[in-house]
Parts: C-alpha cells; sequence; structure tokens
C-alpha cells in the first residue's frame, strides 16, 4: 500500500460523491454557492467541506448536482486567475502603514486632518483648527464630518481613500477599474439524487443487522481525521471496545478514482475496509483493492439478503479475531 500514500498528500477533501450523500443523508436543501477565498481562489462549501472549484464543475453531473444560477467573480485582467488578494497604499508615497482615522475638514483654509488633530474646548467640543487658528462653531458651514478615511503614518497624508490594487497569485497587478469577472454556477441538489437512496437505504439495513446480530456499534457516513489529520467520511464504520472496521460500498459506476479513494482512506485512518461492490467491478478493480489488505463482497445485487452472510462473517473475524 506504500504506492496508495501519495494519494492522501494529493486529495485535500473527502470525495465529492460522499459529501453529496451525507448531504442527502441530512435532508440538508441548499444553494451550493461559489465563494472566493483570497490568495487561494474559488471554492464551493458542500456539508462543511471547501471543495475547489475545478473539481466541482469537472464530476457535479456525476454526483446529482444540478446548476440553478449563475455568479460573477472578480478576476486578474492579466491571466484570469481568481486566486486575489487586495492591497491598498498611500497616494502620496505609495506605502501601505496606514491608519484609520476619522476626518474633519475646515471650509475656509481648506485643511483636513482626524478629529484628534483639531483643538477641543473643556467639554471636548471641536474649538479651533490647528492649521489656521479660527474658531469651528456650524458643522456644514464653518468646518464638515465628511467621515472614516485614512492617514498615512510615513508620510503624514490625509485622504479618504487609499489607492487599491489586487494581485494575483501569479504576481499580476490589476486595479479595479480594468478588473475581469468569470462567471461560477450555484447549484443544487438534483432529483435524480433519489437515485441514491438505494445505497442509503442498504446503510441502514447494514447498520441494523450489524447491531442486532454482532452487539456491535455502527455509525453510517461518519465523518472521521485520518493520521494526515485530513478528514474522510466513511460509510459504515464499526466498533467493538478498541477494534474498529470500516464498510465502503461502490456502485456500479465507480472507476479507479473512487476506488483509490478507498485505499487513501484506508491507508491514512489505519483500519481494515469491507468493500461492497458490483462483481464485474470487483474483477476490475482487484489489483487496486489488494485482497490482501481489503475484503471484497461482490455482488450481482446491493442486498442485505445477498451479502448478510459475508457481511457478518467479515465484520467478525476482524472486530472479534476470529473467525464465524
Amino acid at each position: 500500500m506504500k504506492s496508495a500514500e501519495r494519494v492522501v498528500a494529493t486529495q485535500a477533501s473527502p470525495s465529492l460523491k460522499d459529501l453529496v450523500l451525507l448531504l442527502f443523508k441530512e435532508g440538508i436543501e441548499q444553494e451550493i454557492t461559489p465563494v472566493q477565498v483570497p490568495g487561494l481562489g474559488v471554492y464551493y462549501t458542500l456539508a462543511g467541506f471547501q471543495i475547489q472549484v475545478d473539481n466541482v464543475l469537472k464530476h457535479y453531473r456525476d454526483v446529482f448536482l444540478e446548476v440553478k444560477r449563475y455568479v460573477s467573480l472578480p478576476s486578474c485582467s492579466v491571466c484570469g486567475s481568481t486566486s486575489l488578494r487586495l492591497e491598498i497604499s498611500c497616494p502620496s508615497c505609495r506605502q501601505s502603514d496606514l491608519l484609520r482615522v476619522d476626518l474633519v475638514v475646515h471650509y475656509e483654509c481648506g485643511f483636513m486632518g482626524g478629529v484628534e488633530d483639531f483643538i477641543r474646548d473643556t467639554q471636548g467640543l471641536l474649538e479651533k483648527c490647528p492649521k489656521c487658528g479660527r474658531s469651528l462653531k456650524r458643522v456644514g458651514i464653518d468646518y464638515g464630518r465628511p467621515g472614516l478615511g485614512f492617514r498615512c503614518q510615513l508620510c503624514g497624508a490625509i485622504f479618504q481613500y487609499p489607492l487599491t490594487i489586487l494581485r494575483c497569485d501569479k504576481d499580476h497587478l490589476t486595479t479595479l477599474d480594468k478588473i475581469g469577472v468569470e462567471r461560477y454556477p450555484v447549484f443544487t441538489v438534483s432529483k435524480d439524487l433519489q437515485k441514491a437512496r438505494p445505497i442509503l437505504d442498504l446503510l441502514q439495513r447494514i447498520q441494523a443487522e450489524l447491531e442486532h446480530s454482532l452487539n456491535v456499534e455502527v455509525e453510517v457516513l461518519r465523518v472521521v481525521k485520518g493520521r494526515s489529520r485530513m478528514a474522510h467520511i466513511v460509510h459504515a464504520l464499526i466498533r467493538s471496545g478498541d477494534k474498529v472496521v470500516a464498510v465502503e460500498i461502490l456502485d456500479e459506476r465507480s472507476d479507479i478514482s473512487d476506488a483509490m479513494g478507498v485505499v487513501s482512506k484506508a491507508v491514512d485512518l489505519g483500519i481494515h475496509f469491507i468493500v461492497i461492490l458490483d462483481e464485474e467491478k470487483a474483477l476490475e478493480l482487484r489489483k487496486v483493492l489488494n485482497p490482501d489488505y481489503f475484503t471484497l463482497i461482490p455482488t450481482r445485487e446491493r442486498t442485505i439478503e445477498n451479502i448478510r452472510d459475508l457481511l457478518l462473517e467479515s465484520v467478525y473475524s476482524f472486530v472479534f479475531e476470529k473467525s464465524v
């Protein structure tokens, strides 16, 4: 399994299939909206996990997501990257050591500064301009309060708006007047997700059968952190005392990447996996899911009746370290 350990390092989150299955189990109906993470790019959040946008766009049709509408997000005008970082600086010296201040403008002499720069009377009210020394009596006539602005701590310049620049992850600079946009879909769970119901039903039947027959603790679609601190979604996590084994279901559309996902879970979690899969898929994926490390239960029909005996024997032998 050493070659599989590289998968753990490159897999950043649980599989999209598992995340949507978890949404289905929890009955969550929500829009799945793209979010721009400063310095990193665009992500979708599913069941509390952030998934890179490309991973969702490539596979959303396969995991029962459908497009509801689109939103536009800012991008670099040079390369189109959405991994942007906002930078602000002083318009006079172009340095970025700025302090937020409450601005006051004396209309007669044109002086603008922070409210703390002006002379106050004994009651704390503004009394005189620090530049010309004239009295300040009426706001809106003698002086104005335009709101919050900035002071450069290096050159002392006072201004309402700093220079703003967007820097992308490739170090290109873009100004707001030249910013590009990229359109991304907002997803909802498709009505076709009902096709996933047999998997969830089978997991619940497995839970009931194991708890009744073997008196073990079974958690369906459990989120577990591995040794890498990465979170995995395990289809069924089975415990008895300090002994743990997992069950994973691969459907007829599963491929090598899905099998490698199971391998990465097993490597990172350090537990044995019992994999239920189609008979034809078992022949195809046997090289990836090496029987020395995984227990395979091939079946023509994914029903509890077809897998019951092999499932009970497999769980019993690993949890209780003996054969039935």
